[in-house]
């Protein structure tokens, strides 16, 4: 019979007893790192408290206390870039009764842009349609200076009623 194969370490001469093979190593084989599994669990901070009576909490405390003012500080600061902001433009709602509403240009608009818009007038706002919108700027282009003025006023100035007067007119004029 043949002898067993003995394993002997090269520095001690010693057998070696392993019960891990010496030449695998990966998920298979247990402790080698190779393992998706093994979880490494982070040890906690010790929560050190601070007594109210110490040198350390009245330190503590004056820091925090400087940056609460920081803090608010900033937020003062904020404000009253806020406040000067608003009553700057708080100035400006005086001047809207002034403001003129061009639905001259907002018919325009409403060609170039392909697109449908509210145009606002003395009695309530309307929403008109690119085709409308068209067929208003065509004749408007048509008609003579006098005429034109006459339609731009009552476009800029007029009520939803006269609107679609100048619309009807503009519609049997383009057909």
């Amino acid at each position: 019979m043949g002898k067993k194969w003995t394993e002997v370490d090269i520095y001690t001469g010693l057998v070696k007893n392993e019960d891990a093979p010496t030449n695998a190593t990966g998920v298979n084989v247990a402790g080698t790192g190779d393992d998706s599994s093994v979880v490494v669990v982070k040890k906690k901070k010790k929560k050190t408290l601070i007594d109210a009576r110490s040198k350390t909490y009245r330190e503590h405390r004056k820091r925090l206390e400087q940056a609460r003012e920081r803090r608010l500080a900033k937020l003062r600061e904020k404000e009253s870039n806020l406040v000067k902001k608003v009553k700057e433009q708080i100035g400006n709602f005086g001047y809207e009764e002034y403001i003129e509403e061009d639905n001259v240009a907002d018919l325009k608009d409403i060609v170039k842009n392909k697109s449908a818009k509210n145009i606002k007038f003395k009695d309530g706002s309307m929403k008109v349609d690119m085709f409308t919108a068209s067929a208003m700027t065509k004749v408007m282009d048509k008609v003579n200076p006098q005429n034109k003025k006459k339609m731009m006023d009552m476009i800029n100035n007029g009520t939803k009623s006269q609107f679609l007067k100048l619309q009807q007119i503009a519609m049997k004029a383009v057909k």
